[in-house]
């Protein structure tokens, strides 16, 4: 891979990091001494990637957007990284009538769909791992098999 490439998809995984990073920090520090709300918090964004690639995005949206709870947070924290990444593509669709996030991904082509899905997927590979610390170290939980 050459050093241009290799800078643009550092800055790429730098900015989902430092999205990641925030978003979650602030859902901690939002409900600090709910123990059970950042537990379902971690667990959802856990479950979420393997949601998709098993149901695929658009069905994973449908379902975030009708359980509310936990789910909704999510939902709502990765159509805002897709505002912030991709407005042009999010856009082109809702120009057409004012839509909902999970309507707009349904509605899209398949390549577009393809690179939105990928996008949440690298986002939510971050989110979970910055929830799994930050929500253990609030809850006082051990480190899975002894910190190793």
């Amino acid at each position: 891979m050459s050093a241009e490439k290799t800078t643009i998809r550092v800055g790429i995984e730098n900015g989902r990091a430092q999205y990641a990073f925030e978003t979650v920090r602030r859902f901690v520090e939002g409900n600090i001494q709910r123990d059970n709300k950042l537990k379902e918090y971690r667990s959802y964004a856990k479950k979420l990637p393997a949601m998709i690639k098993v149901n695929g995005l658009g069905q994973t949206l449908a379902f975030c957007f009708a359980k509310g709870d936990q789910y909704k947070v999510l939902y709502q924290q990765i159509y805002d990284w897709i505002k912030q990444k991709q407005p042009d593509l999010l856009e082109e669709y809702h120009e057409k009538r004012n839509m909902e996030f999970v309507e707009i991904v349904v509605a899209m082509n398949s390549n577009d769909y393809r690179i939105i899905s990928n996008e949440v997927l690298a986002l939510l590979d971050w989110m979970r791992r910055f929830a799994d610390g930050m929500i253990r170290d609030q809850i006082h939980e051990p480190t899975p098999n002894g910190g190793i």
